[in-house]
């Protein structure tokens, strides 16, 4: 037996444990434990299992972009595979916001310099960023990646420094990839119109009415422009990007 292959086993075994004491859902939830530990995800076990090539991407810089409720899988996986490949990753976000306080939205200290993740409904933690989204450069970066979860790409296609942050990337030649929901934020800053693309499958008008063609693969790649479908495609996806971080085209 390979080295990989005892690695995956001994994980998938430490999987499994962890799933034998996980406690009942108390709302619907994603847990990476158990979409580890299933064998049509084995190509994402991998990028955890792998210790990663410190100079596949070396050079090379990349900005993901979330803000509060991206999913914590998408997220931590994007900046995992990345960082272990050699590339230089900023969790970019928008600072916190202020609303007026007839809305009633109030927002913890702890959002200054941190967003929240989620689990599909359930909350996840707070992930530090590393930088806010007004002070980034578009031509600062190699590629431009957003994450999925649902009210994370609601959010960022409202905001016009995303959507213009996008726009300028894509002027530039820049990758820009997103994957899940994340493909929402492409569509409304316009980058979408004549490209194949993908998405999760409920976000299919959307795209379609912002002039995309919509395919149901688990990676589109159009040009310079990634897209996938949902967590189970992430290996696909950041695979993909890395193609093109390399000069390699599809």
């Amino acid at each position: 037996m390979s080295v990989t292959s005892l690695m995956s086993e001994a994980s998938r075994s430490g999987f499994n444990t962890l799933l034998s004491s996980e406690t009942t859902a108390a709302v619907p939830r994603i847990s990476a434990a158990q979409m580890l530990a299933a064998p049509e995800n084995h190509a994402l076990l991998e990028i955890w299992n792998s210790p990663g090539d410190p100079t596949a991407y070396v050079g090379k810089r990349v900005a993901v972009v979330a803000t509060d409720g991206v999913e914590e899988i998408e997220l931590t996986t994007i900046l995992h595979f990345f960082k272990t490949n050699g590339a230089s990753v900023h969790l970019v976000s928008p600072k916190k916001p202020s609303y007026p306080a007839f809305l009633g939205l109030q927002l913890p200290a702890v959002r200054e310099t941190h967003i929240l993740t989620i689990r599909y409904i359930e909350n996840g933690g707070w992930i530090a960023f590393d930088k806010v989204l007004d002070d980034v450069e578009a031509s600062s970066y190699d590629a431009f990646i957003v994450p999925g979860g649902c009210w994370n790409p609601d959010s960022l296609r409202a905001d016009p420094s995303a959507t213009n942050l996008l726009k300028k990337a894509a002027s530039l030649g820049k990758i820009v990839a997103a994957i899940c929901h994340g493909p929402w934020v492409l569509s409304d800053a316009g980058l979408l119109k004549g490209k194949r693309a993908t998405a999760w499958w409920s976000t299919r008008p959307d795209l379609e009415n912002a002039g995309a063609t919509f395919v149901d693969e688990a990676v589109v790649v159009d040009g310079a422009v990634v897209t996938s479908r949902a967590p189970t495609d992430l290996a696909p996806f950041v695979h993909a990007i890395g193609k093109l971080l390399s000069g390699g085209s599809e």
